[in-house]
């Protein structure tokens, strides 16, 4: 059980824009951090880069982040787990205000959804998990972290905005644009999509990191 103070946040009150953004600098230097480093992800799962980017990023003491990083959060109505929750001020008041961040190898066929996205009530993937609601249904945004391990980065994005324009039961306002985080990285974009089940429309702010 994670117990959260509010008294431990710099910040009371801050937008899920800013908190997505700071989160995603810091897992931006964590990544250029390990690229120096020659770092093997092709012997580790997504869940092993995830841990490793996150255990960096929360690495800087002398930062008071305006939340608390989570990994493996439980998810207990889909009997399932986050990658990363963003714990914010407005979530200690009601959970359902967390950050949600999605975490998957791109080419494995889950950054969009799977082929069994549709069959049953809970095998949906990647952003197919937002705009079910089954992730962040209260949330207007979330985040999705895609890790590339073979082929070019460039071909692999092109992928997933091709599938995404194609996709037959995801509505997307604004396919995948160029969004900078920080000034000296490259692929961070954001998208937009209608939502089902009555559910708002969500952004969803990409970041996409080469280890080939």
């Amino acid at each position: 059980m994670c117990n959260l103070d509010a008294s431990g946040f710099k910040y009371s009150t801050g937008s899920n824009l800013d908190y997505i953004k700071i989160a995603y600098e810091f897992l931006i230097e964590a990544y250029q951090g390990l690229s120096t480093k020659n770092y093997n992800a092709c012997e580790n799962n997504e869940n092993k880069i995830r841990n490793d980017l996150v255990k960096i990023a929360k690495s800087r003491k002398k930062i008071n982040f305006p939340f608390r990083w989570i990994t493996e959060f439980p998810d207990i109505e889909n009997n399932n787990r986050i990658d990363i929750d963003l714990a914010t001020p407005q979530s200690l008041i009601d959970d359902s205000n967390a950050i949600k961040i999605e975490c998957k190898i791109v080419g494995e066929n889950k950054y969009i959804d799977t082929e069994k996205s549709f069959e049953g009530k809970s095998p949906t993937n990647g952003i197919m998990s937002f705009i079910t609601g089954k992730y962040s249904p209260q949330m207007p945004l979330a985040g999705m972290i895609g890790f590339i391990k073979t082929g070019e980065i460039h071909d692999k994005i092109n992928h997933i905005k091709k599938r995404l324009q194609d996709h037959k039961e995801i509505i997307t306002h604004q396919n995948l644009t160029k969004y900078p985080i920080k000034e000296n990285f490259k692929y961070s974009y954001d998208s937009k999509h209608k939502r089902i089940n009555n559910l708002k429309d969500i952004s969803i702010y990409h970041l996409f990191f080469d280890f080939t």
